[in-house]
């Protein structure tokens, strides 16, 4: 019995390591390390690639390399995918011990760090090699002005001197910069179109610069600069490199003038005028942002903005046909004032060849398009009617309107010198209506006094004798005709 429980156990003991065994088969390791070049190895060459075991079944994985452990001076957490490699672009520094950390992600699981490993760089003892351009390459024709230079990775490089030009050892575009340490290089203004251009890239490192390197040479298109409208589908806009026109349809032309100037608010490199003659020709009649305008009729007007892509300048423009027709200053014939429920209303009629509008107190607006006044009060009012086409404002007015409320509602004749006449008082204000008239009557409509708006005022007698307290009427009548009428209270 003891014999068949020890067998027994040890074939638990075997099943476990066999499951064991089976899931690390599976599930692969738990972690990578370095295959090439090796962890703690010396004298790698800076060009080395950097390789590592790879792992089953992960999503991707991420690498940094750097001078410190852990570091990503050099790169940091970059992705390469699926591929367990990575080709360092411009190399690795030299006489350096550089450090390696791979990361991975899997599916279900936390993102995983493995342990960093790390080589020293060889040492650099002589100049890097020459480069050649991989694009363009060299000899090759029909290449776009705005290309951007690559060229290979020379090993043991960490930079390189650039210099372009339009004839084999000519500069004029980029004399010998230094563009550092990258394979590639665009002009920010392109490069001179339909132009052969010349190259020279020329490697450097800490010893010195690689010595007599060839220059190459690529022939480019004639610039195609597209001024638009067109749709930017990288920012989603719609493009136009030509200006915005803002300028009007019509512009009057002023009569009794000799010309009409006319000037462009928008913002160009340049402006056009011309006019549209009766055969179908254009005459300019200016090349500024204004223009003299002689007469009545068909315009042209043109703006641009001068586009230099390449060395290659276009313009690209925008225009708009606009009508000149006569204009002049408003002349007022009438106004005519008027009640409608009550409020005053006020009409204004012109005459002239003009399009006009009109405005209330202040010449300078709000102006409106009717020249209709409603819900006015009965103060003095100034009118001023403006051509739309800027050939003058007229300026006319109309007299305040006589109210009830101009006119005394009671007064008091007791002789303590407080309200002891009843009177129309001129107020001193602009537009004051002249009163010639006034007629008290009593409650019958019996005329009790003719008041001279000169005087000081009715004492409230009739042929020498105190009326009683009451309620008067009375009939007002201005020198413009308009006339009111009202009552007050006579108190003792």
């Amino acid at each position: 019995m003891e014999i068949r429980k020890l067998r027994y156990h040890q074939l638990k003991i075997m099943l476990f390591a066999f499951v064991v065994l089976v899931s690390i088969n599976l599930n692969g390791q738990t972690c990578s390390s370095l295959s090439t070049p090796i962890n703690g190895s010396v004298d790698v060459d800076v060009d080395s690639p950097i390789r590592w075991r790879a792992i089953p079944n992960i999503i991707g994985y991420v690498v940094s390399l750097g001078t410190t452990p852990g570091g990503g001076e050099i790169l940091n957490r970059r992705s390469s995918g699926q591929q367990n490699f990575y080709n360092p672009e411009v190399g690795l520094p030299a006489d350096t011990q550089i450090y390696v950390t791979i990361g991975y992600f899997k599916a279900g699981q936390d993102f995983t760090t493995c342990n960093i490993e790390s080589f020293r760089t060889v040492a650099v003892t002589e100049v890097p090699e020459c480069t050649a351009l991989a694009s363009p390459l060299d000899n090759s024709a029909n290449i776009a002005a705005e290309v951007e230079l690559v060229w290979d990775y020379a090993p043991t490089a960490t930079g390189y001197f650039l210099s372009i030009g339009t004839s084999e050892d000519g500069n004029e575009i980029l004399n010998n910069v230094d563009v550092g340490n990258k394979l590639s290089y665009e002009s920010p203004d392109g490069l001179p179109a339909d132009t052969e251009i010349f190259v020279k890239v020329t490697p450097y490192n800490e010893i010195g610069e690689a010595a007599f390197c060839a220059t190459e040479s690529f022939q480019t298109t004639s610039a195609v600069i597209n001024c638009g409208p067109y749709f930017d589908y990288r920012t989603g806009t719609s493009i136009n490199l030509g200006p915005e026109i803002t300028f009007p349809d019509v512009v009057g032309f002023c009569l009794r003038t000799n010309s009409t100037t006319v000037v462009s608010e928008d913002q160009a490199d340049g402006h056009r005028w011309y006019a549209l003659e009766a055969d179908g020709s254009e005459r300019v009649i200016s090349t500024s942002i204004f223009a003299e305008i002689e007469g009545p009729g068909m315009y042209r007007y043109e703006a641009f903005n001068n586009i230099t892509q390449s060395t290659t300048t276009v313009e690209c423009s925008n225009s708009k046909i606009f009508h000149v027709f006569s204009s002049e200053i408003p002349i007022v014939e009438t106004i005519k004032e008027s009640r409608r429920n009550g409020e005053r209303r006020i009409e204004v009629k012109t005459k002239g060849a003009g399009t006009y509008e009109y405005a209330l107190n202040s010449e300078d607006g709000p102006y409106q398009d009717s020249p209709v006044f409603e819900n006015i009060s009965n103060d003095f009012q100034r009118i001023f009617v403006r051509d739309k086409n800027g050939c003058g404002i007229a300026e006319t007015s109309v007299q305040r309107q006589l109210s009830t409320e101009d006119f005394p509602k009671f007064f008091t004749p007791n002789g303590d010198g407080v309200h002891d006449y009843w009177q129309y008082k001129t107020p001193d204000r602009e537009g004051e209506i002249v009163i010639v008239s006034i007629r008290i009557f009593n409650r019958y409509g019996n005329l009790l006094f003719m008041l001279d708006p000169k005087i000081k005022g009715w004492d409230g007698t009739y042929q020498g004798r105190p009326l009683p307290e009451s309620d008067y009427w009375y009939r007002a009548i201005a020198s413009n005709g308009d006339e009111i009428k009202g009552h007050f209270t006579l108190k003792r």
